[in-house]
């Protein structure tokens, strides 16, 4: 279960569909049930996964309808339950752990939960909802993760965390399960261009640190005529970013492409890029944009907040910035733009991260081994 799914695009959505799509591959049955979307069927298959959607969407604003859609996915999962009789089911998120809560209590199925971050995780000026909300949803955070019987932590860094926010008794129910990435599809190929390709993939939005990156870029680009930033996504801020670019004429240095929902054209993106950078200001689990772009063996810059992203790129994998610091950012991609020996370097790393510890074969294989410890 997924409060996030398709044609939604985020990292989450990129996580769940990887992960589920892999298990129905391998001959399991796989049900994913999520919130509704206007405009998209209520039943459908994609990529072997039946996706089955509620009639409300949790993004609706009025408190009756996120309370009506958990009690809908409540009785549509307990009546998928009663009908297929899985083995378990894996919920990412605590709405959907809340709605999964009655069949493990009535019908005995296990459950599993990942989570995808906090608010708490942010800077106070970032955050989109009142102190007083955050609190509320926290105690619902934590009342989901007791009850359920694993709670998956995607690293080290995201276990820290989640005992901190969570509590200390729900440290005996966490397993370490790192994320995993489709090495097959984003595969490392060889770059040859004397022009650098810098590559974003997020949110537009200063969540992201999109300003930082642009401020970053302009600076290194100043230096370093013979390069360029490609931005993949979209959000509230793009066209304040898109003005910024305008005013400082760098349209021919800085290209937004908008949300990219073929994977193909995504793998190409990265695959002809030689810096993958995501300069987040957000804590949490590791990004998919990271592993995505250390499978293609790219040079990976990115943020040392707390959680799952310095893990993954600690041990020279891929470079650490501080938050907000425009200038050690510009600094780490001028390095990279006129070092071919550390860039190379940093791109055989990063495939051989992904190759021993972050494939998605990996990651289903503890997971499934997860799946039959709690059904044996």
């Amino acid at each position: 279960m997924s409060s996030s799914f398709y044609p939604k695009i985020d990292g989450s959505t990129r996580c769940v569909y990887d992960h589920a799509r892999k298990l129905a591959s391998s001959g399991n049955d796989v049900y994913l049930a999520t919130r509704g979307m206007r405009g998209v069927p209520r039943s459908e298959t994609l990529g072997g996964i039946k996706v089955r959607r509620s009639s409300h969407s949790f993004r609706e604003s009025s408190l009756a309808n996120k309370a009506a859609l958990i009690l809908e996915q409540m009785l549509n999962i307990f009546l998928l339950q009663r009908k297929y009789r899985f083995s378990v089911i894996h919920v990412h998120g605590y709405v959907s752990g809340l709605a999964a809560l009655p069949s493990k209590y009535l019908l005995r199925v296990p459950v599993l939960i990942t989570t995808h971050g906090t608010e708490f995780l942010w800077p106070k000026e970032l955050w989109w909802r009142t102190q007083t909300q955050l609190k509320l949803e926290l105690i619902f955070e934590r009342f989901v993760l007791s009850k359920c019987n694993i709670v998956i932590a995607q690293s080290v860094g995201v276990k820290v965390y989640m005992e901190k926010l969570y509590g200390s008794k729900i440290a005996n129910k966490i397993r370490i399960v790192p994320t995993g990435v489709d090495q097959t599809k984003f595969v490392a190929v060889p770059r040859l261009d004397n022009v650098k390709q810098v590559l974003f993939v997020g949110a537009l939005s200063e969540i992201k640190g999109v300003s930082c990156l642009l401020n970053a870029f302009a600076a290194a680009h100043e230096k370093y005529p013979a390069s360029h930033l490609r931005l993949v996504g979209s959000g509230p801020l793009a066209k304040r970013y898109h003005e910024w670019v305008q005013q400082r004429h760098l349209e021919d240095a800085v290209e937004f492409l908008g949300p990219v929902r073929d994977d193909r054209k995504l793998v190409s993106l990265y695959e002809s890029s030689d810096i993958v950078v995501l300069p987040s200001n957000v804590g949490g689990p590791i990004s998919c944009t990271i592993l995505e772009g250390l499978s293609c063996g790219r040079a990976v810059i990115s943020t040392d907040v707390p959680g799952g992203i310095p893990d993954v790129l600690g041990g020279g994998v891929g470079m650490l910035m501080r938050r907000g610091d425009e200038a050690q950012l510009a600094s780490m991609l001028f390095e990279l733009m006129t070092d071919p020996k550390l860039l190379s370097n940093m791109e055989a790393n990063a495939r051989r991260a992904v190759e021993e510890n972050y494939t998605l074969d990996s990651m289903l294989r503890q997971l499934t081994s997860i799946y039959g410890e709690l059904t044996n």
